[in-house]
Order: C-alpha cells, then structure tokens, then sequence
C-alpha cells in the first residue's frame, strides 16, 4: 500500500519557514508539561509522522513525552528517547496539530527539550525524512547532519511513503551538541541592555530586576545580583562561587515610551518560553530600541486631544475643551522644537507653564463666548504633567524601592513646580500689566 502525504500535511508536521521567525502573540500563556501516564492516548497524534504503530510502541514507553498547550489547546507532542549508557538523547517523535503550523511552537519545542537534556546529555539527535522542507526547519535549530540510513522507510516499514509525488526512502539523522559553554559576558551584556530600554522608557523598578533575572536564568547563568536605581542598572553574575562579571550601566532619566516597554516584556516571555536562543534575541532587542517614533503630527495632535478630553473630564465647557485641544497641540509643537534643540526640562516646562496661560488668556479675551481661564489652564498642562513616573514612583515606595521611588518622586514634583512657575508668572503679568485683563483675572488671581 501506499502512503500519500500532502505537503501542507508535512509544512503542519514539521514547521514551515515561517515558523522559524514567527511566534505566537498576543495569545493566551504558552506551557509545555510531561506526559507520564496514558501515553497511548495520543497514538493518533504521533501516526502523523510515524505512520506504523509497532515503530512507535519500541519507544512510547521508554521515552519522555512532552506536550506544549496554548491556554487549553494542544499544540505540539514530542517523544524523546535516552540512550542507556551513554549520553545521548533522541527525539523519535515530534508533530503540531493541525492549524498549528508556522507559530514557532516546533521550535520552542526543540529548545526546552535542549534545556531539559543538556545536563544529563552532551548530543541530541533527531530523525526525520529526507524531505527538504523537514531537513531545513531542524538545521535552523540548530542541528547538522549525523548520516543517512538509505531504503530505512522500505525496510522497515509496511506502507509507502510519498510528499510531493516523491517516495520517502531514507531516514535521515541529524545530531546538535548540548554542552555548548555558556558565554556569561554576552548573556549578562544582553540581560543588562534589556534592562537599560525597559527602564529609559518608563518601566517599573520591579519590572526591569526581574526581566534581568528570568534572562540570566533562561541562558544558565544562575547566579546573579542586581541593583536596580532610577538612572542605573549594577549587575553581577558568578559561577561556582567566584566572580566572572560585574557590570554598572547609567540610564539617564527620559520620557515614558509605553509601546518600547510592551516590545521588551513580550520578548522575555518568548525567551523564557524557549522560544529564541541569545543571538536572536540580541537581534530583537535591537529591533525594538530601534523602533521609529511616531510621527510628530501624530504626537501633536494626540496631545492636543489628550488636553481636550483632560478638560472634558474635569467640568471644562465644550467651548473650553475646544479651546484646550488647540492648547495642547501648540504646546507639543513646543515640546517637540525644544526637545530638537536639547533644552533643559526647566526651560521646556516653565516656557510652557507661559505659553498655555498666555493662549487661555488671549482665547479667554478674543473668543465671544463665556469661558473659564482656569478650565484651559488646567487642561492645557496636562501634556505636560509626567503621570507615568508619578505612579512608578509611588510603585516604587511601595515595593520598598525607597531610593528609586524618592528620585523619581523628586523629579516628578520639580516638573509641577516647574510648570506652576510659568503658569504663575504668565497670569502675574497679565494681571498686574495689563488693566483690562487684570480685571478679568481678578478672581483667579
């Protein structure tokens, strides 16, 4: 009898391309447990790609079975053998369910299987088809070719096997070393860099020492210590008692980037979930810091809605939101001109402390409808006001990140002072040079 296999089936069996790059995102949490009991019950799983039952009972009892689940789904099964005697281990079974293909779940897969063997086992091999499209997923995993055993699939077994119109003859073995040294500078350098565009983008103190631990961890690198400040990052990581390597990374204070910090927390829960090694990750890294900014009439214009709905919120009238949302866009062009020309945070928050109460008074004097100068004064601010590091840094006290949480307290509390200089001056000089105005601003002053 004939076997005919359809290449989609094997692009499902074995991952395609794609599944080298891609991963699963934005999706329930990925795990990967053992299977000790009722082993059997997944026979018709394993047929996939082992297509005669007594090939697959010689090591269905001896073998480790492993399932990776997305939420409650099953996604992938493996069966991996170890040689008695010897240090070697075997993958005999590996196959993702259909509709699971091209989603990095075989890939995470041979890579916690590596991490669960690498200290009982220095060579893992795998066998498979001597199909090109199954050949070149697992070289990208890191596998080379060990030897072929030609005629194997009609020596041995009952039904012909065909993809593409081509009978599969041969068995193919590839082999991948696990006992590869761990490069502790380039893991910690990484883990440290991580940490350094989580916490120059707004993250949390807890966030970025706890990113730098699970990376350390993943790569093997198991005993670390870190100080994480508001503007510095101190590491330390040593093997069998002794020093290897201590580093001291200074992060000067910036403006929250809320979408960097979400990039770099999906990466380390790819990492560790096995699902990239330390060049690909390194690789991400530097794709996510590089990321582009958003467009500067995108900035402006959300500022300026942002300012509308701030008022909105806060009991302003319809005509004052309006008035608020030409406010706010000013008030980033502003920002965006300074932050060109490196200007000092003073400057940009006192000049723009008197250029939002100058634009509420003109508006207030020039627009002929009823408004209140305080309601787009307060919502014209609130570009301005640096809310991200105001939360961290109660986040901070709280998790007894008593040192980090006062810098950034400080550092938020001068921006209020700040900017409540620039709106005092502004309404000082209207009210006291100019009459008309004055008498108009008695109440507020």
């Amino acid at each position: 009898m004939d076997r005919r296999v359809q290449p989609s089936f094997v692009s499902v069996i074995f991952g395609s391309g794609s599944c080298i790059g891609a991963a699963p995102t934005g999706r329930m949490a990925m795990r990967i447990e053992q299977i000790i009991e009722n082993k059997t019950e997944y026979m018709d799983l394993l047929l996939l790609t082992d297509p005669q039952r007594d090939m697959i009972d010689r090591y269905l009892d001896t073998g480790d079975m492993f399932a990776l689940y997305e939420g409650k789904e099953l996604c992938t099964l493996a069966v991996i053998t170890v040689s008695p005697g010897k240090r070697e281990c075997e993958i005999r079974n590996l196959v993702t369910t259909y509709g699971n293909g091209g989603k990095g779940y075989t890939r995470a897969m041979i890579y916690y299987l590596s991490e669960q063997y690498r200290g009982k086992c220095d060579t893992m091999y795998v066998r498979t088809w001597n199909y090109d499209e199954s050949l070149r997923v697992y070289k990208r995993c890191g596998f080379e070719h060990s030897r072929t055993l030609e005629g194997y699939f009609v020596d041995h077994y009952m039904e012909q096997i065909y993809l593409d119109g081509k009978q599969m003859t041969d068995l193919v073995i590839l082999k991948k070393s696990l006992n590869e040294e761990v490069d502790i500078k380039k893991v910690v350098n990484f883990a440290l860099n991580a940490g350094r565009v989580l916490l120059k983008n707004g993250a949390e103190i807890f966030r970025v020492d706890e990113t730098i631990q699970r990376i350390c961890k993943r790569f093997h690198v198991e005993e670390v210590d870190t100080f994480v400040l508001s503007h510095a990052i101190f590491i330390n990581a040593e093997r069998d008692g002794e020093e290897v390597y201590s580093k001291i990374k200074h992060v000067p204070l910036s403006s929250a980037n809320l979408e960097i910090v979400a990039e770099v927390n999906d990466l380390s829960r790819k990492i560790t979930a096995g699902m990239m090694n330390l060049d690909e990750a390194i690789g991400e890294i530097n794709r996510i810091e590089q990321m582009p900014a958003k467009r500067k009439y995108q900035l402006v214009l959300s500022a300026g809605v942002g300012a509308s709905a701030f008022g909105h919120l806060l009991g302003a009238s319809a005509m004052e939101s309006i008035c608020a949302f030409f406010i706010g866009c000013v008030l980033y062009i502003w920002v965006l001109f300074a932050g060109r020309h490196r200007l000092s945070k003073i400057i940009i928050n006192i000049f723009g402390g008197i250029l939002i109460t100058s634009m509420a008074v003109m508006m207030y004097v020039f627009v002929p409808v009823r408004m209140q100068i305080d309601g787009m004064i307060i919502a014209g601010i609130m570009p301005l006001v640096p809310g991200v590091a105001f939360v961290n840094a109660i986040r901070d006290i709280a998790d007894s990140d008593f040192l980090s949480g006062t810098v950034r307290m400080i550092d938020a509390l001068l921006v209020f002072v700040y900017i409540a200089t620039g709106v005092g001056l502004a309404l000082g000089v209207f009210g006291n040079w100019i009459g008309g105005v004055g008498v108009c601003l008695t109440g507020l002053l």
